[in-house]
């Protein structure tokens, strides 16, 4: 009784393999694409707020913003709008210096159109890496980083380069 046992064991595991879709089998190659794009970080303003303090703590600590930020083709305001990135900062440590970042990059014009990649990482410099923790649509299974740096910094608003190179 035990061959059968390990019989069904083993088409389990390939059935498992099967249904799970996984990219990394042998003789699949992952596909690479590096994205740039800049997010509109606004804070304070007359109209058009798009991050919006939900909580605090003492001293900063257990602060939490949504994000719902513009995200466009160049640095100005009036560049080509290619999506929206949605998601939250937490400050995440007692000393107040770290920001927990995570968001969806949800892309609605250009050649991703109807795709999102989902970051996570800690942002408490100017420039910093964050990783690329999953996506759908041309980014199913994504894996990867993000080098983001603060171009432009306007009292609490702010404007950040991304520059995402990804593999799916």
């Amino acid at each position: 009784m035990a061959a059968p046992q390990s019989s069904n064991l083993s088409l389990l595991a390939v059935i498992i393999l099967l249904v799970g879709g996984t990219h990394h089998a042998v003789g699949m190659e992952l596909k690479k694409t590096e994205i740039e794009f800049y997010m509109h970080d606004v804070v304070k303003a007359m109209k058009n707020i798009t991050t919006m303090k939900v909580t605090h703590g003492p001293h900063g600590f257990g602060m939490i913003r949504v994000i719902d930020n513009v995200l466009t083709e160049g640095l100005q305001q009036n560049s080509k709008e290619l999506g929206r990135a949605r998601g939250m900062y937490v400050q995440d440590s007692l000393s107040g210096a770290n920001l927990l970042m995570v968001l969806t990059v949800i892309f609605q014009a250009g050649e991703h159109s109807g795709s999102t990649l989902c970051l996570q990482g800690q942002d408490d410099t100017k420039q910093r890496e964050i990783s690329v923790v999953g996506g759908t649509g041309h980014f199913r299974h994504a894996t990867g980083h993000a080098i983001l740096e603060t171009q432009l910094s306007m009292g609490a608003n702010s404007i950040l380069n991304f520059n995402i190179t990804v593999l799916h």
